[in-house]
């Protein structure tokens, strides 16, 4: 055996710490113990026709993969948690992704719920030109813009007044009536 192959073998894996992010040509920098990489790239979870985004933080833990147990064929490993970025959550039936400005998405399947929660001043934007379905009862917990048509079949209910082309509902009057207890005919 070659004197020098315990220490590759020793070097083929190795933990380490993120310390700069060339985000541009997807490389990073990791210190592992006393040696510092040069700029190596991280493993994706997907990098074909299907590609995921998600650079490394500075200060993220994480594995070397050390060709032939040489630093400068590393690829790293991400996603060990430590302190500065633990965990997370504990629940087992979680997925959960959480952005560094606080954005989270999480789906339980325990109770089937499926939450997207932005930061305050988030946006969410769906673009789809063929089309949105929701199957399913509907809560829209604030003010609501429409532009387009809007088709309703069914009842449409509403607890305070009406206003269409600047005309209320409840407090419009109508011009050649006569006062008394007929009935007024149908919508001209």
């Amino acid at each position: 055996m070659d004197s020098a192959q315990p220490q590759q073998i020793n070097n083929l894996l190795r933990h380490g710490v993120v310390t700069t992010v060339d985000h541009a040509r997807a490389l990073c920098r990791v210190r592992t113990g006393e040696a510092h990489t040069d700029y190596i790239p991280w493993l994706a979870s997907a990098a074909g026709t299907l590609a995921v985004w998600a650079p490394p933080s500075v200060g993220e833990q994480v594995t070397l993969v050390c060709s032939d147990g040489d630093l400068a064929n590393a690829v790293v490993l991400r996603g060990l948690y430590c302190d500065q970025y633990p965990a997370p959550s504990d629940n087992a039936d979680l997925v959960m992704v959480k952005f560094s400005d606080g954005a989270v998405i999480s789906y339980d399947s325990a109770s089937h719920a499926l939450a997207a929660i932005l930061p305050s001043g988030g946006i969410a934007t769906i673009t789809a030109d063929g089309g949105v379905t929701i199957n399913g009862p509907v809560t829209i917990n604030g003010d609501t813009s429409i532009t387009g048509q809007v088709t309703i079949n069914g009842k449409a209910e509403a607890s305070e007044d009406v206003v269409g082309g600047g005309i209320s509902l409840k407090q419009h009057k109508h011009g050649a009536v006569q006062p008394g207890s007929g009935t007024s005919g149908p919508p001209a």
